[in-house]
């Protein structure tokens, strides 16, 4: 892969496909010195790795532009330098690899309950066309909120939705929630999560349980995996 790296965009942070490349920006306090690091979907070992140069830092934000890349290919995350001191509330540790906190999407566990490998960074192409999409504009005193776990509303067989467990199925029961009336739907957590963050044992089982909800959430801009509930068509168990 014939690479090259120059100094990137300080705004906007994450991961950017620009017409030369991709610009890379992430944003640390303390960190003394930061290492973009790119793997091969689903690779265990990175590709590259490459050390933003100092002068390309702007305030607290490392930048740097990658051409070369195929966005849809890659994925990445980041080494970063510092101090290891839990009284000043830094940790930083250059052997671990982090998450982007600005990815739009994240891989790592398309499987629900069967991770794959570490959660990694991945890159969006944000393309999708809105048309003619406006607000309905319903004022406060008119809505009828339905408040819904994504998952735990069409995963069982009686949603009678063909994509149980999905945004999808989600949409499948537009016209049921319609037709109670509801104007406003309020998802519970839909951002990335670790369902595997959980130390509890089933007592009766012995297996351990997983985090449902999603309120241990690992990206913030990227929606939860919830292709991960379902497998070539059938429902996970």
């Amino acid at each position: 892969m014939n690479t090259k790296i120059t100094r990137g965009r300080p705004l906007p942070l994450g991961a950017t496909v620009i017409p030369e490349g991709i610009n890379f920006a992430v944003t640390s306090h303390n960190a003394t010195a930061c290492t973009l690091v790119l793997f091969h979907k689903g690779a265990d070992a990175p590709f590259a790795e490459y050390p933003f140069d100092s002068e390309w830092r702007v305030g607290d934000v490392f930048t740097m532009h990658v051409s070369g890349l195929d966005p849809q290919q890659i994925e990445y995350g980041f080494r970063m330098d510092g101090e290891y001191n839990v009284a000043t509330g830094n940790r930083f540790d250059s052997r671990d690899i982090l998450l982007d906190p600005y990815a739009k999407q994240i891989g790592g566990q398309d499987v629900w309950k069967r991770p794959l490998y570490p959660h990694r960074s991945q890159i969006l192409i944000d393309d999708f066309d809105w048309e003619d999409d406006q607000s309905p504009r319903i004022a406060k005193n008119d809505l009828i909120i339905y408040e819904m776990h994504v998952r735990g509303f069409t995963n069982h067989p009686s949603a009678d939705v063909a994509n149980r467990g999905t945004f999808d199925g989600l949409r499948e029961k537009i016209p049921y929630l319609k037709a109670l009336g509801i104007n406003c739907v309020e998802l519970q957590p839909v951002q990335e999560f670790d369902e595997m963050a959980n130390h509890f044992i089933n007592p009766e089982t012995q297996q351990q349980l997983v985090n449902y909800w999603g309120y241990s959430q690992i990206g913030f801009f990227a929606l939860s995996g919830l292709r991960r509930l379902w497998r070539d068509g059938r429902a996970s168990k």
